[in-house]
């Protein structure tokens, strides 16, 4: 038997079989069986962008906006109270220029410095109001985490023209940071931003 003996062969066995399903039914059906297979791809896909998004979003610095969300780094939180104060909790601080952008950010004139680095251009308050600055200062339970420094700063209650100084000292072989002073100053942009 030769090859064109066979194909004969087998195309009359098939002459009888007749297909009673039009052609676009089948073609409509095959592509919605691709579209049903692409939808997990899809969903797979489209998982891992958000994914990707966020954690861009959440790395890399971008525009601020006033927070009603804290700012939170492992150094330091800065948090907006529904009363409208800013809680600030400093379990280290290497770099204050970042707080100190954070609290301009969030309304707050301020200068933070390191212990003997103050801003010279800064002017001392004299005594502060009640009701401007609270600070406590407490063991954290984490031995890593040495002393926790807790601010509350009322924007509303700054003395027009003032802004807010804070000094700390950083040991970085112990990894702490500890409050040397906070308090009022004439805000100028020099000083405070503002």
């Amino acid at each position: 038997m030769h090859d064109d003996d066979l194909i004969t062969m087998v195309k009359e066995s098939f002459t009888d079989l007749h297909a009673t399903t039009p052609m676009q039914q089948i073609l409509r059906r095959g592509h919605a069986v691709r579209t049903r297979r692409r939808i997990p791809v899809l969903a797979g896909t489209l998982a891992v962008m958000v994914g990707a998004v966020l954690a861009v979003t959440t790395l890399l610095p971008g525009g601020h906006q006033p927070s009603t969300l804290p700012a939170q780094l492992a150094a330091w939180t800065v948090t907006r109270q529904a009363d409208g104060t800013i809680r600030v909790i400093i379990r280290e601080l290497r770099d204050p220029a970042q707080l100190q952008r954070q609290l301009r950010a969030d309304g707050v004139p301020a200068s933070v410095t390191l212990t003997g680095q103050e801003n010279p251009a800064c002017r001392p308050y004299p005594p502060t109001p009640a009701g401007v600055l609270s600070i406590s200062s407490e063991l954290s339970t984490s031995p890593q985490s040495g002393q926790v420094m807790m601010f509350h700063i009322n924007p509303s209650a700054l003395p027009a023209g003032t802004g807010v100084q804070i000094a700390t000292n950083y040991w970085p072989i112990r990894g702490e940071a500890a409050l040397d002073s906070a308090g009022l100053v004439y805000a100028s942009p020099q000083c405070t931003g503002s």
